[in-house]
């Protein structure tokens, strides 16, 4: 199966929920397929409701049975209670999105219940409302992720999809979400490192684990860098933690940010990569109407490479400031490049 990128994945889905049908996101642990749902709901301004499929069995995925008897003399008859995480028109709205997490995870039977879902939106007594679209993720066999073989009939209801974080989708969400710099930075300055699961390891880089790193750094209490290795080590694992220590330790060189902003003309230039990715990252977290026009002066003063890096960290975190005239006439000049 072809990979796809987390942007072209979005408007697949998109196309799909236009289309009427149902998507699978597939993937190693911990490189977005969750956050995927939750931003195209966000973009088209849309509830989400979610559930992760292995803590159903098949009797949840129906409803719990009950007599029903519409009146005193009538016969009675089994129905099902509709399961709770299921959208309902009058407490839910008309259109939304159901995602269902961690599909393959759960036991073959209590895939083949959703089956009817999938197919024909009823399932028991319930019908999903015609506007909601069913988004559903998992890993894969070969993630070591006690994972179970998904029968074919439910494979057959599903448009597949394989994702594959790309470092420019990640440097944009890390931007919007506020993610630290030095973070930002190091993965641009060794891009192998935003992803390298191994099944053999308890830690090891993902993008969820680098976001948890920005956490970590946000309450560490001590800015010792030998301290901060044992927290980063913890989630990404010993040798990409010595990397990006070794990196922050460049980073830490970096005069003020804030008065190299007020001053550009004080700016001492380096060539140093590492330091140049950090100063671009930490910067572009400044931008705002008040700074740009000095922003724009310190970039004229770093190698046009890192000015491309800088202002795409701009873009992702106020796509606005592209309308300031110093931008403009940046973009117009390096439109070759940019």
């Amino acid at each position: 199966m072809h990979t796809i990128s987390p942007t072209v994945l979005k408007d697949e889905i998109k196309t799909n929920m236009r289309a009427g049908l149902n998507t699978m996101i597939w993937g190693a642990p911990g490189i977005g397929k969750s956050e995927i749902p939750q931003q195209v709901a966000r973009e088209l301004n849309l509830p989400l409701l979610d559930f992760r499929a292995n803590l159903f069995d098949p009797v949840d995925v129906r409803g719990i049975p009950y007599l029903k008897q519409p009146s005193a003399d009538s016969q009675k008859f089994t129905s099902w209670a509709v399961p709770d995480v299921f959208p309902i028109a009058e407490r839910d709205g008309e259109r939304g999105i159901l995602f269902i997490d961690e599909l393959p995870t759960a036991p073959p039977a209590t895939q083949n219940a959703f089956l009817q879902l999938l197919l024909t939106r009823e399932i028991g007594d319930y019908k999903m409302p015609m506007g909601w679209s069913i988004i559903s993720a998992g890993n894969e066999l070969t993630d070591s992720a006690s994972v179970y073989q998904m029968p074919s009939p439910v494979k057959n209801r599903l448009s597949h999809y394989k994702l594959e974080p790309t470092i420019s989708d990640w440097v944009d969400w890390a931007h919007q979400n506020s993610i630290d710099s030095n973070v930002i930075a190091f993965i641009q300055y060794r891009p192998n490192l935003l992803n390298s699961f191994s099944a053999d390891e308890y830690a090891f880089p993902t993008p969820r684990s680098w976001a948890f790193v920005s956490k970590k750094l946000a309450m560490q209490p001590d800015n010792d860098n030998e301290v901060i290795f044992y927290g980063v080590s913890s989630l990404v694992g010993d040798g990409p933690a010595g990397e990006f220590i070794a990196f922050k330790e460049i980073a830490d060189e970096l005069p003020d940010i804030d008065k190299v902003i007020q001053t550009p003309s004080e700016y001492k230039k380096n060539d140093n990569p590492a330091l140049l990715y950090a100063l671009a990252t930490a910067v572009a977290t400044r931008a705002e109407d008040a700074t740009i026009k000095n922003i724009m002066k310190l970039a004229s003063k770093i190698p046009v490479e890192f000015q491309v890096i800088l202002m795409k960290g701009i873009f992702s975190r106020d796509a606005n400031l592209r309308k300031h005239e110093d931008v403009r006439s940046w973009i117009k000049e390096n439109a070759h490049i940019a």
